[in-house]
């Protein structure tokens, strides 16, 4: 058996027609849907390239982009106060803030600023806590994207033994809270799930559905999969082959997994474009919800 591919690129594509379907019905309303994004020139060329291939990307959605630079010497006072100032603007909609910050700025307390129904990202802690008490939310981009390429196989989530490998505070905790409001029965894994009897492939072999969020390359393999089961890998980790040239790959050993599970999201090209994707979909779902306060 060959597992079916999870194919981030294809879901991606039929989420930003709908992205442009909706702000193109915001915009109809008289609304707005913007994106304001907050960048310190830190020296990281791929922060910039990222938030430039961002502009595009929402220009080709109808989603007004607009970039603030800030320069390398930035302080916490001045990244926190461009983006209380962007909480203030009922025209800027959408707020998120480009990492890395400069060293001695904690990230954690600039997104803690971010209001929460501008947090297109996920990265305040209100929205976290919203996400566990089951009440309206942008949910983590990350966490978002996972979920909905388990439900793209058409699995029902409801009753199902969820297996998620790797508990970090943005990936794998939102991760396993949204599979638990799916009612899925879910096992959250840390790095010491492996000093239990059985180790770690004990629990993973259990799974209906298992997503890979530990940041390890190759940690999972055939004999930790329950045959036909959806796997979902988070990992991205760059590594170099037997040629010296570096690749991405995933924490799946995709070729040996392959041949076990019922469906699986490959690395690149699965849940990397679907996060970009959810990014703007909370976009324009904060634009609606502006539109409903105003309203």
């Amino acid at each position: 058996m060959t597992a079916r591919p999870i194919d981030g690129n294809a879901l991606a594509q039929q989420i930003r027609t709908q992205i442009a379907r909706r702000a193109e019905a915001v915009r109809g309303r008289g609304g707005c849907v913007r994106l304001d994004a907050v960048l310190v020139d830190s020296g990281d060329s791929a922060a910039r390239v990222y938030a430039d291939n961002q502009a595009r990307t929402c220009g080709k959605l109808g989603i007004e982009y607009r970039l603030h630079p800030l320069h390398a010497r930035a302080t916490f006072d001045d990244i926190a106060g461009r983006v209380l100032l962007l909480n203030t603007q009922d025209e800027a909609t959408a707020v998120m803030v480009h990492l890395p910050l400069p060293e001695g700025v904690d990230p954690y307390r600039v997104q803690s600023l971010i209001a929460p129904e501008k947090d297109v990202e996920g990265v305040n802690p209100a929205n976290i806590g919203n996400i566990v008490y089951g009440r309206s939310s942008l949910a983590p981009c990350t966490a978002l994207a996972t979920l909905k390429m388990i439900e793209s196989t058409g699995i029902g989530l409801r009753g199902k033994r969820a297996v998620v490998v790797g508990a970090g505070d943005v990936v794998g905790k939102p991760i396993a809270v949204l599979l638990m409001r799916h009612e899925a029965t879910v096992v959250s894994c840390n790095k010491f799930t492996g000093e239990q009897p059985g180790g770690l492939g004990a629990l993973t072999r259990t799974a209906d559905v298992l997503v890979a969020a530990a940041g390890v390359p190759g940690l999972v393999t055939a004999g930790m999969v329950k045959p036909g089961a959806v796997v979902v890998d988070v990992g991205v980790n760059r590594v170099k082959g037997p040629d010296g040239k570096t690749r991405t790959v995933g924490d799946v050993a995709f070729a040996e997994v392959n041949e076990v599970a019922g469906w699986l999201s490959p690395v690149p090209g699965g849940v990397g474009p679907m996060t970009v994707a959810t990014l703007l979909l909370n976009v324009v779902e904060a634009a609606e919800r502006a539109g409903m306060r105003v309203g």
